[in-house]
């Protein structure tokens, strides 16, 4: 890959020229700080490693983080092709017309509406397993065989 800076002389057909530049290693990053949650932390340690031993966690990692250079790569390339500023929105809107963008966009912030609430209690359960009890006060609910204190829902309330 190409660590120069895109292309931003380019301008849009207002005139504009956009001001910020995306390395393909800093789209890359985008890419992989989208995905890591809970889950990236906490479950190649608990799950990966009891059922696929080290040999299978270590091709599991090396797959996905194919995936994320594949997702990576796609996303350079819609951003360059952009000459608004970049993002998905912008790149459909060009490629296939408002119509098709603002579907783009519409299903872009349901993804990131129904995600944001896991990122959210991520949170909570990093202190719960490295600060121990320290969000462990107010009012205590069992869900579906979970406890769930009140420190830990106001975190995820501040969080959001």
């Amino acid at each position: 890959m190409n660590s120069e800076p895109m292309d931003t002389e380019r301008s849009d057909s207002k005139g504009r020229t956009p001001a910020w530049r995306f390395t393909p290693l800093a789209v890359w990053g985008l890419a992989f700080g989208c995905c890591v949650g809970w889950g990236a932390f906490v479950m190649p340690g608990t799950t990966f490693l009891p059922l696929a031993g080290p040999l299978g966690t270590c091709l599991g990692l090396l797959l996905g983080a194919l995936c994320l250079l594949v997702v990576g790569v796609n996303y350079h390339y819609m951003a360059r092709r952009g000459n608004d500023g970049g993002g998905s929105t912008s790149y459909v809107r060009e490629a296939l017309g408002c119509d098709h963008a603002f579907l783009c966009a519409w299903f872009l912030w349901l993804a990131y509406a129904s995600i944001i609430w896991a990122n959210a209690t991520a949170f909570a359960l990093l202190v719960r397993r490295y600060g121990g009890n320290a969000l462990k006060f107010g009012l205590h609910y069992t869900v579906a065989g979970y406890e769930v204190w009140l420190g830990e829902v106001l975190l995820s309330a501040g969080v959001i």
